[in-house]
């Protein structure tokens, strides 16, 4: 029982030496364009990145708390993800089709191709994919701010495979 006792500390490290903690640099220089498009005041409430350690280690979670494998095998197909949740502290603007437009304007100067984009009332959402040199589609990223909250989501890995498995788990039939 001691043996695994000390062998827990010992897989688990990976996770703080593996970097998977703290954003990187593209995430990053994404939120501070959105920010800047807002013309508001944020605060950082959660900021963290998890790379392929961390989703394993939380793949092995899924596996034994629920009996469907279908989460486990999407996280499989994930390699990294990144999250911002940045809390509005003062401002009085208003995201409008402009502000949309902006960030459409510098997500598509970085590769990034919006794949779904509404602005309604105080809400904005968008929804961006990003293909490697092989015309895979391997990036999502995805802005949501509700009026007081924004938060900033990027899935990275064969994300091809994932939508394959959630489609093929449902039961519907479209061909990707």
């Amino acid at each position: 029982m001691k043996t695994k006792f000390y062998l827990l500390p010992i897989l688990l490290l990976p996770l703080f030496l593996n970097g998977c903690l703290e954003i990187n640099e593209e995430f990053s220089n994404i939120r501070d364009v959105v920010i800047m498009s807002f013309c508001d005041d944020y605060k950082s409430e959660v900021q963290f990145s998890m790379g392929s350690v961390g989703i394993t280690v939380s793949s092995w979670i899924v596996d034994t708390s629920i009996n469907d494998d279908q989460a486990s095998d999407i996280l499989d197909d994930v390699s990294s993800i990144q999250v911002g949740v940045y809390k509005k502290l003062k401002g009085s603007s208003t995201p409008d089709i402009s502000t949309l437009h902006d960030i459409e304007k510098n997500m598509l100067e970085s590769g990034w191709k919006s794949i779904v984009m509404s602005c309604e009332d105080n809400e904005l959402s968008a929804v961006y994919v990003r293909k490697n040199p092989n015309e895979i589609l391997n990036r999502l990223f995805i802005i949501n701010y509700d009026g007081e909250e924004l938060v900033l989501i990027e899935v990275e890995g064969d994300l091809k495979e994932a939508v394959s498995t959630v489609i093929r788990e449902k039961g519907m039939k479209v061909n990707i």
